[in-house]
């Protein structure tokens, strides 16, 4: 038993094999308790204990039976998805977007209004605040009721606290939102860049469940990106990591919202999308991305090559990023990510010209296939991950492998370090 187990408070050891618990019953029940014994390394009894007490508290339920394997069928057990309910939002340019989800990530509800250029943030965040408080009465109570809230935002934020620094496309500069909601609501709040949010749902239910260095693009009407280094969101030292929208790709290019010149957001966003079919089209061009997107996929070549266009140059940025990060996957997420392969394939073929070799074999690109929703499902995550997070108990020992898998998170796992937990449970006692 290593130094730190050993006078381990029998409080934290007993939440600890809980929180283990709920984790395997998340990530790979339905489970047996003697499947639980055999997978943690706990006894039966003990197991038997803080299983029952994971009922009584409604967060583990029976689920029927399982095979026999010469004795009694076991019942199998499972993790309580309807037990409480978190709630995202997305604070887009133009819309809100609230969702409320049960403990398994699961949409319940889900509600889209329009957000009128211009609105101020007092205005916008009571509105939020209403929705949420219509989703949350919309669905059935309950017995742990409303766990948390977390909003994702277009824009960098101030950790901890959720203030947001500045959203240049929105016009909002040092904005309280998780104050703001925190004052209304008296539950937990997680505000949250929304790429940031956009990785973590990429992370939990979407293209990158089986990694753990991940980069996400959220284009639309502008450029954020969320980093995920060895399974954890990296925020910087102050929160801000991941505005590579606003790195220079041309000094004289463009102006940004930002106040300079040339930034890569000034090339992919949507704003540039519908600069490049001006210059083919003159007046009679579109006025929404939406018509070019859609012109696109119905073979208009000038629609073809604006979003082409947008591909070579966001190319450039996956190109710095993979040379930057070398991640596994790179995710292309927000309104441009549903464009499919009118825009990756010029990604791919740029990125592959200008990235180093060896760091692009290794990285896969695609497109999110979770649409509009992968902003505020991630926002409701960042509670979920922080609800299952196991306390950390401290030991030399390494746990088994067949339950924490090998060096690659497994499907459903948080960015809260679940995956990365050095315990043998044996060691810490069967509390």
């Amino acid at each position: 038993m290593g130094p730190y187990a050993s006078t381990a408070d029998q409080f934290l050891v007993k939440a600890f094999n809980q929180g283990i618990v709920l984790h395997l019953l998340r990530v790979q029940g339905p489970l047996s308790r003697a499947d639980i014994a055999k997978l943690t390394g706990l006894n039966k009894t003990t197991v038997s204990v803080l299983v029952d007490e994971l009922i009584r508290r409604h967060l583990v339920r029976e689920v029927g039976m399982g095979t026999s394997s010469g004795g009694r069928r076991p019942r199998l057990l499972a993790l309580n998805a309807q037990a409480g309910l978190v709630v995202g939002a997305d604070v887009a340019v133009d819309y809100l977007l609230v969702v409320v989800l049960d403990l398994q990530a699961k949409t319940i509800w889900k509600r889209r209004v329009d957000r009128e250029p211009g609105t101020d943030a007092a205005t916008d965040l009571a509105r939020l605040g209403d929705l949420i408080a219509e989703g949350v009465a919309a669905v059935p109570e309950t017995p742990l009721g409303l766990l948390g809230i977390g909003v994702g935002v277009h824009g960098p934020v101030e950790h901890p606290g959720g203030r947001l620094i500045i959203a240049p496309n929105m016009g909002w500069t040092d904005v309280p939102v998780g104050e703001s909601l925190r004052e209304r609501f008296q539950v937990p709040i997680v505000v949250d860049n929304e790429a940031n949010t956009g990785a973590l749902a990429e992370l939990w239910a979407g293209a990158a469940q089986d990694v753990s260095d991940l980069f996400y693009f959220s284009i639309g009407m502008g450029v954020g990106t969320g980093i995920v280094l060895d399974g954890e969101l990296y925020r910087g030292s102050a929160g801000t990591a991941g505005e590579m929208g606003h790195t220079t790709i041309d000094p004289s290019g463009p102006l940004c919202t930002c106040g300079n010149r040339g930034c890569l957001e000034t090339f992919v966003s949507e704003r540039a999308l519908l600069r490049y079919v001006r210059e083919t089209l003159g007046e009679a061009a579109p006025k929404s991305p939406a018509e070019v997107f859609a012109a696109a996929d119905q073979g208009e070549a000038w629609a073809i090559a604006g979003l082409a266009q947008v591909g070579n140059y966001l190319g450039i940025g996956v190109a710095n990023a993979i040379n930057t990060f070398n991640p596994e996957l790179v995710v292309i997420g927000g309104p441009m990510g549903s464009t499919g392969h009118h825009v990756l394939n010029s990604v791919r073929r740029v990125a592959e010209q200008r990235a180093l070799p060896f760091p692009f074999s290794r990285a896969r690109i695609v497109t999110s296939s979770l649409g509009e929703e992968a902003c505020a499902l991630g926002a409701g995550i960042l509670i979920l991950q922080e609800f299952f997070r196991i306390p950390q108990v401290r030991t030399a020992d390494r746990a088994p492998e067949n339950v924490l898998g090998s060096g690659k998170r497994r499907q459903g796992a948080s960015t809260s370090g679940l995956p990365e937990v050095g315990v043998h449970y044996s060691t810490v006692g069967n509390a």
